[in-house]
């Protein structure tokens, strides 16, 4: 459902489903001639809990908070909605309680470089330029003047469970030879777990070098899904150096983890409020848990029975994000774990080592389960570098390729 917000004083609540609006609003008859604002989180990744306004020109509320179903967490960051009807209109947004926790600690992600995004067309995004955050009251407001109708609005770059679904199907749809996807399993609102396979199938996989990627386990970060397009479409394609790499390696990619998560805009967990990075040891060292959770028992399954089979895995890496509060692009892995692997991913994007780990991540099931080595990539949604250039999709993509050509070093 979409809501409507007049220039009188209205308030727009939250109804009862996911990402709908509904909007009441006092009307008069002085009013007849003002602009209509709309808006709507009513769509793939959309989401927004309340806003309020005394005017069409400024907006405040807050974004939705969702609690972790058997922890105490409460995941707040992520927020993606459209505004229709503010061309050439200022408009002023304001968002509060952004506080939550996150394994029994407060969590604030938000910080003063915290640059939301606009985009006309879902394709192009740029950053607010106006914004500024309270960080005694933890509230962020921006402003920005639209040239278009239509504007979409996000804490960061958007990726949706409707993008995954286009490239899966695009790639798909090509028949390359190089590749092959396969359903490993269904989520809890039945939404398939794919493994994408990539080698070159006419030099034999018994000397080959096999890498597990993961990618988009919270729903919040967005950077994942771009990551993995650019390391994919990297490894399909005809450069020489991509044919060597396909010759000398076996790459298993997992691209959404958790789709539900994705499509509901949930920030952080599945579609029932678990954190899937905190499930993967439910069958292992925490079965108060029980059961695993259908996205982990998926890969878990495939896992088990690729290695069961005689096949091995040599590294294994997943792709996450600290939101917009890290500037640093982190590889956190158990200590001694893969010491000199960013000395090769620096070739191609500056990454930092810091070793790390969270119980019950992916990271940790696969080196104290099945004791493959491996690590958690950590990249901002903000900047990298000193002159505080913030990062856009093709650089998380770039980030894909380099990382790639890294493995390919890191083994020789």
């Amino acid at each position: 459902m979409k809501a409507f917000l007049k220039t009188c004083i209205f308030s727009i609540l939250v109804a009862g489903c996911l990402s709908c609006l509904l909007v009441s609003c006092t009307d008069t008859s002085d009013n007849e001639n003002q602009n209509t604002i709309l808006v709507s989180s009513d769509f793939d990744g959309g989401s927004i809990d309340s806003l309020i306004g005394s005017d069409s020109n400024y907006l405040a509320g807050r974004t939705k908070h969702w609690l972790q179903k058997t922890g105490g967490d409460n995941q707040y960051y992520w927020f993606y909605f459209m505004l229709n009807g503010v061309s050439q209109q200022k408009v002023t947004i304001r968002l509060d309680s952004l506080i939550g926790r996150y394994r029994g600690n407060p969590h604030l992600i938000y910080t003063s470089w915290t640059k939301p995004v606009y985009s006309y067309d879902k394709l192009q995004w740029s950053r607010f330029r106006n914004v500024n955050y309270n960080k005694d009251k933890h509230s962020l407001e921006f402003s920005e003047k639209f040239t278009n109708d239509s504007v979409w609005i996000a804490y960061a770059h958007p990726y949706t469970y409707k993008m995954h679904r286009h490239f899966i199907d695009s790639l798909s749809s090509t028949g390359n030879k190089n590749m092959s996807v396969r359903s490993l399993g269904i989520s809890h609102q039945s939404r398939p777990i794919e493994l994408l396979t990539i080698t070159d199938p006419s030099v034999s996989n018994e000397k080959k070098k096999v890498v597990l990627i993961t990618s988009l386990q919270h729903a919040g970060e967005t950077i994942g899904g771009f990551f993995v397009e650019g390391l994919v479409n990297f490894l399909m394609c005809d450069d020489e150096a991509a044919k060597k790499i396909r010759q000398r390696f076996v790459f298993q990619v997992i691209p959404m983890v958790n789709p539900d998560g994705f499509f509901l805009g949930t920030t952080r967990f599945n579609a029932i409020g678990e954190d899937l990075n905190q499930e993967w040891d439910d069958d292992f060292g925490d079965s108060t848990h029980l059961p695993l959770e259908p996205e982990a028992a998926a890969i878990k399954g495939w896992l088990r029975g690729w290695l069961a089979a005689g096949n091995k895995i040599d590294l294994a890496l997943d792709v996450h994000s600290q939101g917009q509060e890290g500037t640093k692009n982190l590889l956190h892995t158990p200590e001694g774990v893969l010491p000199t692997l960013t000395q090769h991913l620096n070739r191609y994007w500056p990454v930092e080592l810091i070793p790390m780990t969270f119980n019950g991540s992916l990271n940790n099931c696969l080196h104290q389960q099945f004791k493959i080595p491996s690590g958690t990539f950590e990249i901002p949604q903000s900047y990298v570098d000193k002159d505080k250039r913030y990062l856009e999709i093709s650089d998380y993509k770039s980030y894909g390729k380099g990382t790639v050509l890294g493995i390919g070093d890191y083994f020789r």
